[in-house]
C-alpha cells in the first residue's frame, strides 16, 4: 500500500489569527470526542472448544493496549470522578457500565475497557496553506461489549485559545474516517491537509494520507469496502481493518462519512456568538461568514426549537448568568459556555455527558450490527439448498436470541433519574435515529421468527399429513388381516430356518410399500381430496388416481385443473 514518507517532529505551532481577533471569538477551553463504532468479524471457533471473547484475544496480543481491570478507576485512583458518574445513573445502568448494583461490587460488567496512552499528541493542519494547529490528547480508549458484534474506539483531544473559524473546522474535519472526494489540487475533500500523531518526545508515530487518492480507489475496487486513513489504521492496531490482511481482530466501518462527536467550547462571552457561529457548532459546518447562516433560512426555521437545548441559556437576562447552550445535531452533541475556573461543566461533559454518548452511540451500532445480520442472512438464503437453508436458520436463529439479549441488557428507555440526563438521553437517542432504528429492527426479527414458525408448522402439517396418509393405506391390509384372525397360513410346525425366510419374504415387500407409500403420499392426499371434493366427476376422480403413478411432467400438465377445484398439488 503506498505511503508517505513520515517527516520529523515540529515545534507546536500555535495560529497566528489569535493576536488579531476579538475575545468574544476564541475558543478559550476546547475538547473535542470522536466516539467511533465499528462492526467486528466474528471470531472462528472450534468445535467443541470455549468461546473466545474478543477482549481475551486483545490481551494477548495487546499492542498499545492495556486492559482496565476496573471502569469505575479507569480515569483515577482516588474513584473520585468515578463516584460522580456511578451516582448519575439508575442502578441497570450501573450495572452495565461498571458491573455493580444489584448484585454487589463483585458483579461482572458487560463493558470491557481497554486505554492506550502512547499517543501524546495530535498536530492537525487543515488546508494546504494553514499553520499546523496542535491539541493534546487527553484519551485513547476502546470498548468491547458482551454478546455484541461491536467495538467503540474513543479518541479526545484538547486545545486551549483557539480561533472560532479553526475550531468549527476542526470539528467539521477532524473526524472523518476517509476521504469523500478530491479537489483540483488532491486534497480529501471536507478532510484536514494532514493529521499527526506524536508521543511524549514528539516523534511521529503515524500520519494521515487523505490525499492517497489511489490508495482509496484501489481498495474500494478490490474489496468493495470503503478504506480508511492511515492514522486511524494505527489508533485501532493491533485490530485490523477487514480489507487487510492478517489480524487475529478485524473491523469494518458500521457508518461512513462522519464519526460521532462531542466537543466542549468555552468563550468569555459565548451570548456574543451569532446565530449563524451556533448553527456551525451544532451542525459541524463548514465555517463561512458570522453573519451567514450555513443553510437555508426555511431549513433552520425550528433550529432552536428541534436541535438546542436551552435549560440553561438566557442571554437576555444576564444576572441569571445561564450562558451554557446544548446542540443535538445527528451525529453531533456540542454545548457552549462561559469558561470558568472550577471547570465543573468540563468534568460534567468529559464524565457524565461522555457516557451518555456512549451508551447512545453504542446502542445505534448494535441495531445495525444486528439489522446487517438479518439482511445478510436472508440474502445468501437459497430455498432450493438444503444446506443453505440448515444455515439460514442456524444464524437467524442466534441473531434472534442476540437481539432479545440485548434487548434486555442494552436497550435504556430511561438512563437516570435527572430531568437533564433524561432529556439529555432522549434527544440524542432521538437525533441519531435510534427509536426508529429499534423498531425497524424489531419488525425484522418478528417477520423473520414468523416465517421460521410458519415454516416450522408447515412441515409439522405435512408430517402429519404423510403419517395420515400412511395409516390409512395400511388401515385396509389391518383390518383384512385382522379380519381373519391373522392365521391364513399355519407356519408354526416348521422349521427356525424356514420361519426366517418366511419372516423376509414378508418383511421386504411391506417395508418396500410402506416406503413407496410415504414418497407418493402427496398424490395420494390429492387422491383423497378429490374423493371427497363434490365438484369433480367419478372420471375426474378416476383421472387423479391414475396420475399417482404418472410421470412429473404429466401431472405438472394437470396441476392447473386441480387448482381450479381447490385441490393441491402432489408434489
Amino acid at each position: 500500500m503506498p505511503s508517505t514518507p513520515l517527516p520529523s517532529a515540529r515545534k507546536p505551532q500555535i495560529p497566528s489569527k489569535v493576536s488579531a481577533m476579538s475575545d468574544a471569538t476564541i475558543v478559550r477551553e476546547f475538547h473535542h470526542t470522536l466516539l467511533w463504532p465499528v462492526t467486528l468479524r466474528p471470531l472462528k471457533r472450534e468445535p467443541g472448544a470455549d468461546v473466545v471473547h474478543y477482549w481475551d484475544m486483545l490481551q494477548r496480543n495487546p499492542g498499545p493496549w492495556k486492559y482496565v481491570e476496573d471502569t469505575l478507576l479507569i480515569e483515577d485512583e482516588s474513584c473520585v470522578a468515578g463516584y460522580e458518574e456511578f451516582v448519575y445513573f439508575l442502578p441497570y445502568v450501573q450495572r452495565f457500565l461498571y458491573g455493580v448494583g444489584d448484585e454487589g461490587r463483585g458483579a461482572q460488567s458487560s463493558l470491557y475497557a481497554f486505554t492506550r496512552n502512547d499517543i501524546h499528541s495530535a498536530e492537525v493542519q487543515l488546508t494546504r496553506d494553514a499553520p499546523m494547529i496542535t491539541l493534546e490528547v487527553m484519551r485513547s480508549r476502546l470498548y468491547f461489549f458482551y454478546d455484541v458484534d461491536v467495538a467503540v474506539a474513543v479518541l479526545e483531544v484538547r486545545g486551549r485559545d483557539i480561533p472560532l473559524s479553526d475550531v468549527v473546522d476542526l470539528i467539521d474535519r477532524l473526524g472523518r474516517p476517509y476521504a469523500p472526494a478530491w479537489d483540483s489540487l488532491g486534497q480529501g475533500a471536507h478532510c484536514p491537509f494532514r493529521v499527526a500523531l506524536r508521543d511524549a518526545d514528539g516523534e511521529l508515530m503515524s500520519q494521515s494520507d487523505y490525499g492517497d487518492r489511489d490508495k482509496f480507489v484501489d481498495l474500494v475496487r478490490s474489496e468493495r469496502q470503503t478504506p480508511l486513513s492511515m492514522h486511524w489504521e494505527f489508533l485501532l492496531s493491533p485490530l485490523v481493518p477487514a480489507y487487510l490482511p492478517g489480524g487475529s481482530i478485524k473491523y469494518h466501518q458500521i457508518e461512513n462519512k462522519r464519526i460521532p462527536m462531542m466537543s466542549y467550547l468555552s468563550f468569555d462571552d459565548p451570548t456574543k456568538l451569532t446565530r449563524g457561529e451556533m448553527v456551525r457548532i451544532g451542525f459541524a459546518a463548514k465555517w463561512g461568514a458570522p453573519d451567514r447562516l450555513p443553510y437555508a433560512e426555511r431549513f433552520l426555521a425550528d433550529f432552536e426549537r428541534e436541535y438546542c437545548y436551552d435549560r440553561y441559556w438566557d442571554p437576555s437576562h444576564p444576572e441569571a448568568h445561564m450562558r451554557t447552550r446544548y446542540f443535538f445535531c445527528g451525529v453531533g452533541f456540542a454545548m457552549i459556555t462561559q469558561a470558568s475556573s472550577d471547570g465543573l461543566l468540563l468534568r460534567q461533559f468529559r464524565h457524565q455527558f461522555y457516557q451518555i454518548g456512549l451508551i447512545a452511540n453504542f446502542n445505534k451500532a448494535a441495531l445495525l450490527a444486528l439489522s446487517n445480520r438479518f439482511s445478510r442472512a436472508v440474502e445468501r438464503l437459497n430455498v432450493r439448498d438444503y444446506e443453505s437453508v440448515k444455515q439460514f436458520k442456524k444464524h437467524v436463529r442466534e441473531t434472534l436470541e442476540v437481539f432479545l439479549r440485548f434487548n434486555h441488557r442494552y436497550w435504556f428507555h430511561e438512563i437516570s433519574n435527572q430531568v437533564q440526563a433524561s432529556d439529555f438521553f432522549k434527544r440524542w437517542s432521538h437525533q441519531l435515529g435510534s427509536d426508529a432504528l429499534y423498531n425497524e429492527v424489531r419488525e425484522e426479527a418478528r417477520d423473520i421468527n414468523e416465517y421460521l414458525d410458519a415454516d416450522r408448522t408447515r412441515k409439522q402439517t405435512d408430517n402429519a399429513m404423510r403419517l395420515t396418509v400412511v395409516s390409512s393405506c395400511g388401515m385396509v391390509g389391518t383390518v383384512v388381516t385382522g379380519f381373519l384372525g391373522m392365521n391364513l397360513f399355519s407356519h408354526s410346525d416348521l422349521s427356525t430356518l424356514w420361519k426366517t425366510i418366511v419372516f423376509v419374504l414378508v418383511f421386504i415387500p411391506t417395508t418396500f410399500l410402506a416406503l413407496y407409500t410415504v414418497i407418493i403420499s402427496r398424490r395420494l392426499a390429492n387422491f383423497m381430496e378429490a374423493l371427497s371434493s363434490e365438484g369433480l366427476t367419478w372420471r375426474e376422480k378416476m383421472g387423479t388416481l391414475r396420475q399417482i403413478f404418472q410421470p412429473a411432467s404429466r401431472r405438472r400438465r394437470a396441476e392447473a385443473r386441480r387448482n381450479a377445484h381447490g385441490l393441491s398439488s402432489p408434489d
